[in-house]
């Protein structure tokens, strides 16, 4: 027989599970109707289609006084509609600085259209309290010299994303880039996968883990996935909480669009979850058969700057970095990417010379933090400054192994810096084609400072 403590706590449970259950509703509602009452239109566009397509729009936007490295001011919002409905959300993240966002509206029929963006008063930091759009440009998507049938394919099922809940207005672990890979199995068989690069993730591997085990203080993760064949959809999947991978049950919007929520600290997704939220991303074509996921940052440089003022905002950056979930300034790192082929063992590396004594390892000295898995990876290896780790000698992989595994094919790809403004900086140095290391042992890759850029 329960007591009456235990009945006390159990209905006052039950209470507060369905009163939160009661206000997600209430959210969802407020977030495609009642949002209305605290929305201004900016800017709105006219267009006309020949033909039912799928709909891209350019938003050039910039939003004064607000900057997302700040509390309190991180971002302006917008509210996007498509002939007077909602249709997504949009978080002007880059503050002051005019930038041009790309979001997809969706599949559209043909006729005259209109879109048009307005200002979210109850969704802009406090102190985020103007907002102003410089353009809007669409964009059609149809098949033609532009678009090829894989990317026509891979635009009509891009995924929407409801932001997670626990990050509303809390500005965090924001959906910046989602790019899609295309693999053709057979000639009649084609997957094509999408990946979403987030500012950073709550939960999940500590901040100070990521950059030594993946190069980046963003968080990466692959959303939806689907099997063609034959033009036909046979088979939708996509990556559950605890990464478990689950097939695709969830409902659609403005064509085949897979409706998909953010469900979990580190950003793992659910079919049926939904918040007051959604973002639409434009998603961009990647081939990574030569490359690291981390190389898509790269062509956007804009996406350390933002993953960095998140960090900032939230104390994760630091001078002296003393914990795992602190690192010092991005700027601070060499960053070096590697293929190679792993049973058994762990990679590290180290950067030795330059204006440091002591050479600095991407480990820290700690064995969880060396890369065990295949494939093409990069890591981060933190110095006192951006002109130290611009200025290494050579950097030194080791094979870890605590029997006599070898680590197979090692071939280091790339050797980087991030600029002040946070473009990529490539180091020259000397090409080793891919090789063997031996357990425990290591080769040395000599940089060519007469030759840096």
């Amino acid at each position: 027989m329960l007591s009456l403590k235990t009945a006390v706590y159990l209905i006052a449970s039950l209470l507060i599970c369905r009163c939160w259950v009661a206000l997600s509703i209430l959210c969802v509602a407020l977030g495609t109707n009642g949002q209305q009452a605290s929305t201004r239109a900016l800017a709105a566009r006219d267009f006309t289609l020949v033909r039912e397509t799928e709909v891209g729009l350019e938003i050039e936007a910039r939003s004064p006084g607000a900057s997302w490295a700040t509390k309190g001011t991180e971002a302006a919002a917008l509210l996007i509609e498509v002939d007077g409905q909602y249709n997504q959300d949009l978080l002007l993240w880059a503050g002051d600085s005019p930038f041009i966002y790309r979001v997809m509206l969706g599949r559209l029929p043909s006729g005259k259209h209109r879109v048009t963006a307005k200002w979210n008063q109850s969704r802009s930091a406090a102190g985020a309290e103007q907002a102003t759009v410089l353009s809007l440009r669409t964009i059609t998507l149809a098949r033609d010299s532009n678009h090829t049938h894989d990317d026509a394919l891979a635009q009509a099922y891009s995924p929407v994303l409801y932001q997670r809940a626990n990050t509303i207005d809390r500005f965090s672990d924001l959906p910046i880039l989602m790019y899609y890979e295309v693999f053709h199995l057979n000639e009649r068989e084609a997957q094509i996968r999408y990946t979403t690069i987030f500012t950073n993730e709550d939960g999940g591997t500590p901040t100070a883990a990521l950059m030594a085990r993946w190069g980046r203080a963003a968080d990466i993760e692959w959303v939806y996935e689907i099997r063609v064949r034959d033009g036909q959809i046979v088979e939708e999947k996509y990556q559950g909480v605890t990464h478990e991978t689950k097939p695709f049950k969830g409902e659609r919007m403005n064509g085949s669009h897979p409706l998909l929520a953010v469900a979990s600290d580190n950003n793992n997704f659910s079919d049926q979850t939904r918040s007051p939220l959604r973002f639409a991303l434009l998603p961009i074509a990647a081939d990574l058969r030569d490359s690291t996921r981390e190389s898509v940052m790269d062509a956007h440089p804009w996406s350390y700057r933002v993953v960095a003022e998140e960090l900032r905002r939230e104390g994760k950056l630091k001078l002296d970095p003393g914990d795992s979930n602190t690192i010092s300034d991005p700027r601070n790192y060499l960053y070096v990417d590697l293929e190679a082929t792993q049973k058994g063992t762990a990679i590290s590396v180290e950067a030795v010379g330059g204006k440091e004594v002591n050479s600095s390892s991407s480990d820290l000295g700690d064995v969880k933090l060396r890369i065990d898995r295949s494939g093409f990876f990069r890591t981060a290896i933190r110095f006192g400054s951006g002109e130290s780790a611009a200025a290494v000698s050579s950097v030194i992989v080791r094979c870890h192994s605590s029997a006599t595994q070898s680590c197979e094919g090692v071939r280091v790809k790339s050797i980087a810096v991030l600029k002040q403004n946070y473009t990529p900086q490539n180091l020259t140095f000397r090409h080793v084609p891919a090789q063997r290391i031996n357990a425990n042992q290591t080769i040395t890759i000599t940089l060519r400072p007469n030759f840096r850029h």
